[in-house]
């Protein structure tokens, strides 16, 4: 009788281990669909985050609005082409059949964060010193991606 409850237990279990491990096959993306996922859909959020700054004028427009900063821009108009080159090098990437590394997506996107932040905090209202300081960091990160790309 204890080995018919056995036998029993063991079948139930291997049943739910194959059920969990049919599951977890039909779940486990193949490289060929993780590449077509992040070329695609990543591509996509990176394209559409940097639009939402694009739109409004870019960091360049963000600045030539605040009086203390105009004289500034040209950071502004830096940080926006570094911007697009760096979503531009994902897409080549993408084109070329290199599946960027989720590390370099997070990356960008990340650095677009960013700089939307920066983008709606008031410039007029924020010391010049400090709105300056935040953009040359940003800068300097940006350049420093840029270098690792091929």
């Amino acid at each position: 009788m204890i080995t018919a409850q056995y036998s029993a237990k063991d079948r139930k279990k291997k049943l739910v281990l194959t059920i969990f491990l049919t599951l977890g096959l039909f779940f486990v993306q193949t490289p060929k669909t993780y590449a077509a996922d992040i070329c695609k859909e990543g591509l996509k959020e990176l394209q559409d985050s940097l639009g939402v700054i694009q739109d409004k004028g870019g960091i360049w427009g963000y600045l030539e609005k605040s009086s203390n900063l105009k004289n500034d821009s040209m950071i502004g108009l830096q940080i926006d082409g570094k911007l697009q080159r760096l979503v531009v090098s994902f897409e080549t990437l993408c084109s070329e059949g290199k599946t960027p590394t989720p590390k370099l997506y997070n990356l960008i996107l990340n650095l677009i964060g960013d700089t939307r932040v920066l983008f709606n905090k008031d410039a007029d209202r924020q010391p010049k010193e400090k709105v300056l300081e935040n953009l040359q960091g940003l800068n300097k990160k940006i350049e420093a991606l840029l270098a690792q790309l091929p």
